[in-house]
């Protein structure tokens, strides 16, 4: 088979799929007559037997991911139904996110070493020095201020303060969280390293407070105090980071592919993890502002909590699911 020739004849009717892909997503599929409509269709079932043929001649990774790319946009297309937004949501939430951090564990697990250990390094070394907490990590940032410093010395916690005031401090902390991990996220197109020090700040801005804490006598308030909403509020990190990993790796390795066209390949999945962080930040949020800074909620309902919600995460996110539908977008993807 002449490989060249084939790709001659081929390419008009890849250009005119792309044609109407682009008409739909400008002007919409109810812009498209009836003989385009039927077009479509024919030109992507030809596509997904042209894509089929490429990948068994092994022809370029360009020609297989600009088909790959047509095929699934003109699916898409073709076999759309009327959508429901809250159910497609649902399904997402429900399907697609714990599926995701199932197949991207890997990265997760990395976030989650980059983070716990410079935080156990500065637990450990605030213990035996406590003068580490005034390391500046950035010029003029030490780990721990003065007015925090001088808090903990006097065996009170920051969150005294928002005592009272449950729903505008459940709105703040909640804002803090998203953008700790919004910026996970994001400075992974940065090859990672961004992520990596935001990962490695966080844990060692926290390890240091706990040491801290620990040396004044007083390490079983803010635990207490953590327990409530810390297993949501670090797990969407970790899993923030994990996404932001992802985008770093396919940027820093592209391996045979271009690095956009890696980039490419990684971004959906990387948003959708990223995504599926909100619910569970929000829901963070809302324990962190309401039940955690109460004082008048005991240690042990704050930590019976914590329990309460790694059991019902780890449930949510690990224990298997019955569908059909997923099985076949998963193999679909592969």
């Amino acid at each position: 088979m002449n490989v060249e020739r084939w790709l001659k004849t081929r390419k008009p009717a890849w250009e005119r799929l792309e044609t109407l892909l682009k008409q739909i997503d400008k002007l919409g599929m109810h812009q498209l007559d009836r003989q385009e409509l039927q077009e479509l269709g024919r030109l992507y079932r030809m596509t997904s037997a042209d894509l089929s043929r490429a990948r068994s001649l092994k022809l370029g990774q360009e020609v297989q991911i600009h088909l790959n790319n047509l095929v699934v946009r003109a699916h898409n297309q073709v076999y759309q139904t009327r959508r429901n937004r809250w159910s497609d949501l649902g399904h997402f939430l429900w399907q697609t996110f714990p599926r995701l951090v199932r197949e991207k564990i890997l990265y997760i697990v990395t976030a989650f070493i980059l983070f716990v250990g410079p935080g156990l390094l500065a637990y450990y070394s605030t213990i035996k020095d406590p003068h580490f907490a005034q390391l500046e990590v950035m010029k003029g940032h030490p780990l721990i201020n003065e007015e925090m410093w001088a808090m903990i010395e006097n065996k009170r916690m920051w969150t005294d303060s928002v005592q009272g005031y449950s729903q505008s401090a459940s709105s703040m902390i909640a804002t803090n969280n998203i953008r700790v991990c919004i910026l996970s996220f994001v400075l992974g197109i940065t090859y990672g390293f961004g992520t990596v020090f935001v990962l490695f700040n966080n844990g060692l801005h926290i390890g240091t407070v706990l040491g801290l804490c620990k040396v004044y006598g007083m390490l079983e308030k803010p635990l207490a105090f953590i327990a409530g909403h810390g297993v949501l509020e670090l797990t969407a990190i970790f899993i923030s980071g994990g996404a932001g990993l992802l985008l770093g790796r396919a940027l820093l390795f592209p391996g045979r592919y271009r690095r956009i066209d890696a980039f490419r390949m990684v971004a959906r999945d990387a948003a959708g993890l990223f995504g599926g962080c909100v619910p569970l930040l929000l829901v963070a949020g809302l324990i962190e502002g309401f039940i955690s800074p109460r004082t008048d909620i005991s240690a042990e309902t704050k930590f019976a909590v914590s329990l309460a919600t790694l059991v019902l995460l780890m449930l949510y996110l690990f224990a298997p699911r019955n569908s059909r539908q997923e099985t076949a977008n998963a193999s679909g993807q592969n």
